[in-house]
Parts: structure tokens; sequence; C-alpha cells
């Protein structure tokens, strides 16, 4: 391979460092997979096994490769299957289905030639990503306001969307101390951005005189609450990897470091206001709104310091692979920190909490997760692979955000489980990855996020306006299926 070959593959390298991702779900530590080899087991291979990806999952790994490397992975597709039943009261579900296709993951792997044992990789992926949208209606007739004779037309709406993207570019690099010790570490940067709606709008207006338009005697009530973020958080992250081997058995340990943010801003806006209301006596209420809204508000997205042990153990044609993580918690902090001046408030007849209104408050439970797999050969070109992780969550939905003080960004995050199968195909210099991912997630008996099928004008003690009183009836499915392709350029080695 000449020099002007090389660079070419490190221009098409930058060309391709920001690679967009696949839906998800945020609230998990787990959830990423590269569609490499190591995506194939899994990620049980902190121990062993994690070729181009180890600069993530242990730098020790890097010297492992002793030749040139460059790796596009690209996921083909993968569709995404939410149900959420009887989350708006009624008994009515709400499906939400998606297909994408993309790159993934990038790296590109050197051996300088005046260090001796010494492995260094570049690589750019897309850590996390987050995909949600629901939107919803509903309508009945109702006797809703009780100061009104007859029905009223009643309009319940909620929209959701949540969308968050991590980005690491990093560099690692690793040293092969003797054939039974490596080291490495490697360095990221993080950008994390969120674009986030959360939106319930409740309205009843008079059947009986005339209608919308008609009469003069026309009247609406309303409740509306809104909440908009858009933001970033840039940081760093760095990552400590050690590797011994003992015969057919190889050990692994990779620490990662807590987040260390340096920058980060959002815009913030929120609003709640009523209109038209009465009392329980069926008195009028004075009408009511907060808003506030705020362009520069410092942003810190956390991510924990984290502690996984691998073990590899190799057999003649087959491997078995194990990796356990554990992450730390996080105690409660300012996700976002609201600042002067502070909302403008008139007739706060709900009672909620306005001050620091916009500050938005995040915290995550220590969770450990582990993985599985095996690989075992064909012949001397084809490999079998496959393996099976948990991805707890770190952040467990508890209801709808709306009535939360602090604030905080709602997430229907839950314990999921990611099944993995495939093949690696040697063909000359090129290793090909193909394979299959099926991930699940089920919760039940969740608190629903409203309640629009038995409305009441106004219910102070749960603050709730044209809306009925929320339980816990609500059932979330996940299903995503997700087809892997990765390709490897093997630079570097010898043909056979």
């Amino acid at each position: 391979m000449t020099r002007l070959h090389t660079q070419k593959l490190f221009v098409t390298f930058l060309i391709l460092l920001f690679s967009f991702p696949s839906l998800g779900q945020t609230g998990r530590y787990w959830s990423n997979s590269f569609n490499t080899d190591a995506s194939l087991l899994s990620g049980a291979v902190v121990g062993g096994g994690s070729g181009i990806a180890a600069i993530f999952y242990n730098p020790s790994q890097i010297a492992d490769i002793d030749y040139k490397k460059f790796s596009i992975s690209a996921n083909i597709f993968s569709t995404y299957i939410y149900r959420y039943d009887d989350a708006l009261g009624g008994g009515q579900d709400y499906s939400d289905w998606d297909f994408k296709v993309q790159p993934r993951f990038v790296a590109f792997l050197l051996r300088p030639k005046n260090w001796t044992k010494t492995s260094i990789e570049l690589a750019s992926f897309t850590r996390d990503n987050v995909y949600s949208e629901i939107r919803n209606r509903t309508t009945q007739q109702i006797n809703v306001i009780k100061s009104l004779p007859g029905n009223e037309e009643y309009i319940g709406d909620f929209y959701y969307r949540m969308e968050y993207e991590d980005y690491w570019l990093g560099i690692g690099m690793a040293k092969k101390y003797s054939e039974k010790f490596s080291f490495g570490l490697s360095a990221f940067h993080s950008y994390a951005v969120i674009n986030y709606d959360y939106n319930i709008e409740t309205k009843a207006y008079n059947l009986e005189s005339g209608g919308i338009g008609n009469s003069e005697d026309f009247y609406i009530a309303r409740f509306k609450n809104v909440q908009n973020i858009k933001g970033y958080t840039s940081r760093f992250v760095f990552k400590m990897g050690f590797k011994y081997s003992v015969k057919n058995l190889n050990l692994g340990l990779n620490i990662t470091t807590p987040t260390l943010a340096y920058a980060g801003t959002s815009k913030v806006y929120r609003e709640v206001s009523v209109q038209n209301i009465n009392s329980n006596l069926g008195l009028p209420l004075p009408n009511m709104l907060a808003t506030e809204q705020q362009d520069e508000l410092e942003t810190r997205f956390k991510e924990p310091l984290s502690i996984a042990f691998g073990a590899t153990y190799f057999r003649k044609k087959s491997s078995l692979y194990f990796t356990a993580e554990y992450f730390a918690p996080i105690k409660r902090y300012n996700l976002i920190t609201d600042q002067p001046p502070s909302a403008f408030v008139t007739n706060n007849i709900i009672g909620f909490r306005t001050e620091n209104w916009l500050d938005y408050k995040a915290q995550h439970r220590d969770v450990t997760n582990v993985a599985i797999g095996m690989r075992g050969s064909v012949n001397e070109n084809i490999e079998v692979i496959g393996g099976f992780r948990t991805d707890f969550t770190f952040t467990p939905y508890t209801g709808g955000g709306d009535n939360k003080y602090p604030a905080e960004i709602t997430t229907f995050s839950l314990d999921q489980y990611h099944v993995t199968g495939g093949a690696q195909f040697k063909i000359f210099k090129t290793d090909i990855i193909a394979g299959l991912q099926y991930s699940f997630a089920r919760g039940n008996n969740l608190k629903q996020v409203a309640n629009f099928s038995n409305p009441v004008e106004f219910y102070p003690e749960d603050r709730i306006v044209l809306q009925g009183q929320r339980d816990n009836s609500m059932e979330i499915r996940e299903n995503t299926l997700s087809l892997f392709l990765g390709f490897t350029y093997n630079i570097g080695q010898p043909s056979e």
C-alpha cells in the first residue's frame, strides 16, 4: 500500500467522520450498536474480540491489531415499532413505526514503524441516539363545563417529541508490553444535542348556542401546557483499558471516566395558560398565564464513571465471551439552569411553583449490565457470531412531566434486551460482517401521560384542568429489528 493510497483512505475517513445514527431510546447506556463483529457479540468483548471497535470497548485491544485497517460499518436498515396502550385514557392505543438507513461507524488504525508494538486508532461514531414522537387527538361530546347547559365538544391534544444525538470523535493508543499484557488509553470529544417538545392542550366549547363562529354566546374553555428545549452540551470522556492473557483465557478491564462538560447552552420555552375555567363550586376563576423563554441557559448532560470487566475463552474452533459493566449513580443535578428574569405569572390558580421555572433536573440510578457472546468457525473464511445483552434503564419512566417541580425531561425508558446473530466472511483482505439484532422492552402498570377520557373542569388537588385523573393502566411495547453490514479493509495484512 503506497503512501498516496494511505492518504486517500485518511481523507475518506475525515469526510465520513460525522455519520448519522439510528433510532433508539435514551435512558440506557448499552443501546449502542456499531455494526461490527463486536456488535454481533452483543458487546461482550471487554476481554477480547472487540476488533476495530476496541477504542470504545477496551482500548488495550488496539494493540492486538498489528497491521493497518480501515473500517466502515453500515446499518442497512432498522425498523422500530413502539406501542403505547391507554397512554391518554379511554383505552386508546397509539403505535409509532419508523424505518431508517444510514452509516454508523468509521475507524482508521495505524501502526507507526518507529513505535514498537504500539497501535493508534481514530474513530467517529454515534454513542447514543433517540428519536421518539407521539401525536394524538381525542374528541368527544361530554358535559365537562357544569355552568353551561348540555354537552360540550371536548378536544384533547398531546404532542411529544424527543430527539437526542451524542456524536463521539476519538483517538486511542495501546501498547503490547508482552504476549500476556497490553495497556491502552483513548480520549473522546462528545457533542450531544437535544430537541424536546412536551405539549398538552385541552379545550371545550358549547354546542347548544350555535357552535364555532356562529353565535355571540360562543364559549370556549382552554388549558395549555407547553415545554420546548433546543440545546447542546460539549464534553470530554476518557477510557483506560487493560488486557491480560493466561493460556486460552483473556481477561480485560475498562474504566471510563465521568463526562467532563466544558460548554453547552439551551433555548427553553415554557408556558401554562388557563382560560374560562370554573371552580368546583361553579364559580368563574380568573384567566391565568405563566410564560418564560430564555435563549442561553447553561446546559450540562452528564454520564457517570463506569467499570467493565470481561473474559474471553478461546477454543480450537470457537470462543466464548462475557462482559459485565457497572455504571455509578449520578446525584440529582441541574441539567439546565435558569437565569433572571423570572417567569411572568398572573393569577396562578393552579398553584404550582414558578421560581427557577426553567430549571431542569436529572439523576441516574446505578446500573449493572451483562453480555454473553459466542463465535464459531465454519471454515477458514466463515465464522458464525451471536450474543445477548441486558440494557437496563437508569431513569425509568414514572409518568408525564407536565406537573413536576423542578421540571424533568420525560423519557419513556424501560429495561431492554438485545439478541444478536450473524456471520463474518473473509474475502481477500476484506472482512465482511452481516447480521441481525432484535431488541425488545415491555412495561406494564405505568402511569398515564394524560387522561382525556373522563375530563373534569378543575381538580386542584392534582392541578388538573380539563383532564381526568391519571391512573396506572398504561402499557408500552418496544420492538426493533436491525440489519448490520460492516466492511473492514486490512491494509497491511499479507495476501494468502
